[in-house]
């Protein structure tokens, strides 16, 4: 059987990368992304016409009161997709970055930052635990 990666911030840069390096050694999987819905199908679709299945999911990483709703369709496209309710692998990619200098970086493109790059990996973490398979 083979495994299943969820890929956060799949559908660009690194994390597209990651996706395709996972399916080309036999893994499936699933990625996220924020906005660019065409962008992530594509990356879904090249990884499925290598033979491996992948599914493309919404979310903002920085939103963590659309956890439970994104834990919801993870839970159905597993089932539907795969027959299973479990996942192997997190891999934590999304992410963002505001260009400014200390002196001119606003408090509220701080906390998205940290909403992204800490408190939503932790809080995205948390929500998924029950959903990972067990190593």
């Amino acid at each position: 059987m083979a495994t299943i990666s969820l890929v956060t911030g799949g559908n660009r840069g690194l994390g597209r990368n990651t996706a395709h390096s996972i399916a080309a050694r036999g893994g499936d999987v699933i990625i996220t992304y924020q906005s660019r819905a065409e962008e992530a199908q594509a990356v879904a679709a090249g990884i499925a016409a290598t033979g491996r299945k992948a599914v493309a999911l919404q979310l903002d990483v920085g939103n963590a009161a659309a956890f439970p709703a994104f834990v919801t369709a993870l839970r159905a496209v597993l089932d539907d997709t795969w027959g299973r309710d479990t996942f192997d692998h997190l891999v934590n990619n999304a992410g963002h970055g505001d260009y400014a200098l200390i002196a001119d970086t606003t408090e509220a493109q701080f906390d998205r930052l940290v909403d992204v790059h800490f408190k939503g990996v932790f809080f995205l973490t948390q929500a998924l635990l029950p959903l990972l398979a067990a190593s």
